[in-house]
């Protein structure tokens, strides 16, 4: 009886636990700038607003056809005003993938 009771209870922290996790969220914004020595990208989202987020080493940058950049932050197509979609992680701080633009066409 004791043994089913704690099966129960360590069951329901866990349910808890894994509601209280923050999700990420999809956000489409525009580039302001690339801080590559503070790792950071400072944006204006759709609503308006500037927010800088962090980049690390599990960041992943991906074209617009799903291909990985091995440039990471330092990729050519990360320049202002770009259009990015990026997926932010729950702690609102931090960003799991930066879907960058196609690359423009050099003018002749």
């Amino acid at each position: 009886m004791l043994a089913r009771s704690t099966v129960v209870a360590v069951l329901g922290i866990l349910v808890l636990a894994s509601g209280a996790r923050a999700v990420d969220k999809e956000v489409k914004a525009k580039l302001v700038s690339v801080d590559v020595k503070k790792m950071t990208l400072t944006v204006t989202t759709d609503d308006g607003k500037t927010v800088s987020y962090g980049v690390n080493d599990e960041t992943k940058f991906l074209g617009p056809k799903g291909g990985v950049s091995d440039k990471g932050i330092k990729d050519d197509r990360l320049v202002k005003d770009a259009e990015l979609k990026l997926v932010v992680a729950g702690n609102n701080r931090t960003l799991r993938e930066v879907h960058r633009p196609e690359r423009k066409a050099k003018d002749k």
